[in-house]
This record gives C-alpha cells, sequence and structure tokens, in this order.
C-alpha cells in the first residue's frame, strides 16, 4: 500500500509508525503547506501544496496521488476532514480511499453543542452544555447549572480560547467580545481520560479501544499518561462509538467525576496522543493496512498492558532547507 498523509505537521511518530516493517505500508508521502514541518522529512517522499483554502489544493492532492500511484489518503488535520469527506467521491472515483468518518460526523462532532445534543438524545452521559448565554441564564435560574463554568469555542480545538469562568460578569464580557460561538459547559472537576479507537472500515465495529489516564496536559495534548483498563468503560465508549457513522482512527476525552464516567469530545482522527497506544502495541496503521488491502481487523479491544506510562518529552531535527 501507497499512503498520502495530508498536512503532516509535527505528526514525526506517526509518519515512522506507516515505515516500520511489517505494518503493511510500502510507501509513505507526505505534503503539507510549510517548509517548516518536520515530519514532512521523514517520508519516503513528500510536496509543499498550496493551503487547503486553495481553490486548486484538491486538484493538486490528486495530482499527486496520481503521480506516487497512491491507494489511501490520510487527513490529520481538524479542518481537512470535512473537505475530504465531502469531496470523497473524486478519490473513490481514482481508486484511492480516503481514511475518514462520513461528513455528517465530522460536523456533529465538529459542532460541540451538536455534539452534546446527539449524546444527549441518545441518553448516553455528558456533561451538561449550554450553547447560548440565553440557555445558561435559563439553566442558572433553574438550579441545573452553577459556577464555575468551563467555555470554549462551539467549533474549537486544541484547546484554544478555552476559560474557567466562576461569575455571571465574566461570562458576560465572554459573550461580548468573543469571536466565536461559545459552548457553556459544567465544569469538570475529577479524573481525565484518552481513548484510542479504531473502527473497521469494512466491518464498521469498533475493533481497538486504548485507554490512557491524563497526568498531565500541555497545549491541549497529553503530555503524561498511564495506560488503564475498565470494562465499563470498554463498553460505555462502545456503544458511544455506535451512534455515530465513524471510521479509522478515533480519538475520544472522558471525564470520570464521582465514579462515572462522562464523554467530553470526540475527533475523528489520529489523536495527538496516539504514540502511548502504539507503544503498548496498539498498532492502528497495521490496522489500516489490512482494511485498504480489503481485510477485516479481529476485536482486539482491551488487549495492551495496563500501568504503562508515557512521557512526552521535546526533540528536534536540523538541516539545511533547499
Amino acid at each position: 500500500m501507497n499512503l498520502l498523509i495530508l498536512s503532516c505537521g509535527t505528526r514525526n511518530k506517526l509518519v515512522r509508525y506507516f515505515k516500520e516493517k511489517g505494518n503493511g505500508v510500502k510507501k509513505v508521502v507526505g505534503t503539507d503547506c510549510s517548509a517548516y514541518a518536520p515530519a514532512l522529512y521523514e517520508t519516503d517522499k513528500y510536496y509543499l501544496v498550496p493551503p487547503m483554502t486553495s481553490p486548486d489544493y484538491l486538484d493538486v492532492i490528486l495530482d499527486i496521488c496520481r503521480k506516487e500511484r497512491i491507494h489511501a489518503v490520510l487527513p490529520l488535520q481538524e479542518d481537512e476532514l470535512y473537505l475530504i469527506a465531502s469531496q470523497q467521491k473524486l478519490f473513490t472515483d481514482a481508486g484511492i480511499i480516503p481514511i475518514i468518518s462520513k461528513t455528517d460526523t465530522i460536523e456533529t462532532c465538529r459542532n460541540k453543542y451538536s455534539f452534546y445534543r446527539h449524546l444527549k438524545n441518545r441518553n448516553l452521559p455528558i456533561l451538561t452544555s449550554c450553547g447560548s448565554l440565553a440557555e445558561f441564564h435559563m439553566r442558572y435560574k433553574r438550579k441545573e447549572m452553577d459556577f464555575p463554568v468551563f467555555v470554549k469555542p462551539i467549533r474549537g480545538c486544541g484547546s484554544v480560547d478555552i476559560h474557567k469562568v466562576e461569575n455571571m460578569e465574566l461570562l458576560t464580557a465572554l459573550y461580548k467580545y468573543s469571536e466565536s460561538d461559545l459552548l457553556i459547559q459544567d465544569y469538570a472537576e475529577g479524573e481525565e481520560f484518552g481513548a484510542d479507537i479504531y473502527v473497521d472500515m469494512l466491518s464498521h465495529e469498533p475493533v481497538s479501544i486504548f485507554v490512557k489516564k491524563k497526568l498531565r496536559m500541555r497545549a491541549g495534548e497529553t503530555e503524561k499518561s498511564i495506560s488503564f483498563k475498565d470494562d465499563a468503560l470498554f463498553a460505555l465508549i462502545r456503544q458511544v462509538v455506535t451512534s455515530f457513522d465513524l471510521s479509522g482512527p478515533v480519538d475520544m476525552d472522558i471525564f470520570r467525576i464521582d465514579g462515572r464516567y462522562y464523554i467530553s469530545e470526540i475527533n475523528p482522527r489520529f489523536g495527538g496522543g496516539y504514540p502511548h497506544a502504539y507503544s503498548c502495541g496498539v498498532n492502528f496503521p497495521k490496522m489500516i493496512a489490512n482494511n485498504i488491502s480489503g481485510k477485516e481487523n479481529a476485536d482486539t479491544i482491551g488487549q495492551y498492558e495496563e500501568g504503562i506510562c508515557m512521557l512526552k518529552y521535546t526533540d528536534l531535527m536540523t538541516m539545511k532547507l533547499e
């Protein structure tokens, strides 16, 4: 299989995993709009491309696919998921498989209020959330919500512009001056977990779940974590995942408050903490290669060792760019 990774950025380890012998990938090609994306230089071949907002972006990507005889395309960047999913037929008509979930699912997961309504309507556990200041005023008066609350952009990512808010004055000011639509959510005082999930692209069933307890976060990514198992949590994750039309790698955030689990959000892509799962033998690149070759993956949920700690640290590369 020849794989094209889009907007590879700083995902050096992910590139390495796909290149590892035995994972079923013959050639890894990478793209990015910046020559300063370090993961480019770990691929077998790379291309600098225009920004994804450019009108000729998809033409450029499809041309690369033809030149490199690409079998599958893997988007990594949040804004790129919907673009590739919405134009999936362009790729499949050329014999290329996008590793992507359906557009409706991507949009629901990206819009945090839509995501809240999706889970709430199915009686799945999620922290109480409001999509407007007026809705919060109503819930506050009914004593259904109280301060502190957690405020974040409804379509945000990477923990950008998130706030713990202690009073109505600050909350009102945030709404007045924010350039984004905001979500108001119960403030979670509890333990935080992350799950790396693989939904088989052929059977459409979750076949792998790896859970880590988050010990430390930085810039929206897990910096320190420890592998964790709980059959009740596995069952909940399976229930939540199957309520969507997901496919391929999925990242999920979960809280445990007073012994009860609450789903926080889902990102239908590789999560930044996936290296922890891979280091514990949870091999999504191999599962992807199996699916692209027409082979379903066996159910391996929970097949990893508990108590393995991941400690992320900074590395660098130096080179002279042409």
